[in-house]
């Protein structure tokens, strides 16, 4: 089972890209691209220098990076160029700190993910083409090597793949919330936007008239200020008051008339009362 799972692809985002001197020293978490996609050879992406070999592989990850993030698009740019607006640069690698590439530089956008209309799912290196494959964008090129990387159209959280927050039928604000704004007048959209309370929600009473002691919260062992904090945060009924109908009580929170009271019925009486034997329809079912 495990090797039928690894071998789907794996359409979840990436959240963050670095660079390492060592595949080795590969970060937890992380996976490097150490082999060409064309023609299965080392992904080495630095140029070899006089008196040694000097290593350079990007590694991707899905899981690490900052909370909520995730990658939108990658470009390799020349050293002497400034690192476009909103990219962050890999400048050394992650393993030995050393100064990640000469003369180029790879650049990453990390966008919030709810914000986010397209996500990196997967990067290649070419070694012979010069042409990303079908479904792929080329970043740049590296030291004769062809950078590319695949994108896919984001979805939101628990959203089927390939839904995104342009098809829902209503307005949705950056955070993932309904829209404030009114609709125009005839648009003709469902829940084209929520109205928020004026105001909040009244204090409950003080006293008398028949008003409920405040919720208990078994959750909470740090007093009343730990169990407000709760309510506000985790209970929908926080600051509604419980009070008894008016018309059950006088000025004095007496109760001024008997309450309404369900009459018993036994299972005798419920079965004589409301039985029904389905005859007629079992007559005209097919034989």
């Amino acid at each position: 089972m495990r090797e039928l799972y690894n071998a789907l692809p794996d359409d979840r985002p990436i959240t963050t890209l670095c660079v390492v001197e060592d595949l080795n020293k590969c970060p937890a978490n992380f996976t490097a691209v150490s082999r060409t996609h064309d023609q299965d050879i080392d992904a080495d992406l630095y140029k070899d220098g006089f008196f040694k070999r000097v290593t350079r592989y990007i590694c991707h990850s899905k899981v690490a990076g900052y909370l909520g993030y995730v990658v939108e698009e990658i470009q390799v740019v020349h050293d002497k160029e400034s690192c476009p607006s909103g990219y962050t640069p890999i400048s050394t690698t992650m393993d030995t700190n050393q100064k990640a590439f000469k003369k180029k530089l790879i650049c990453f956008k990390a966008v919030p993910k709810n914000v986010a209309k397209q996500v990196v799912t997967d990067i290649i290196v070419l070694s012979s083409s010069k042409i990303a494959p079908e479904g792929f964008t080329l970043a740049g090129e590296m030291n004769g090597l062809c950078l590319c990387y695949k994108r896919t159209t984001a979805t939101s959280p628990g959203s089927p793949p390939g839904s995104s927050a342009a098809s829902l039928p209503y307005q949705v604000g950056p955070h993932g919330e309904a829209s404030d704004r009114r609709p125009s007048q005839g648009s003709g959209r469902l829940y084209p936007g929520v109205e928020r309370p004026s105001r909040p929600a009244p204090a409950p009473p003080v006293g008398g008239g028949g008003a409920a002691a405040p919720l208990h919260n078994p959750y909470s062992s740090g007093g009343a200020a730990a169990a407000d904090t709760y309510e506000a945060s985790h209970s929908a009924l926080y600051q509604v008051p419980f009070v008894l109908n008016k018309k059950y009580t006088n000025t004095h929170g007496a109760v001024r008339e008997p309450t309404p009271s369900t009459p018993y019925k036994s299972a005798q009486l419920v079965e004589s009362e409301y039985y029904y034997s389905f005859s007629l329809e079992q007559d005209v079912l097919p034989n």
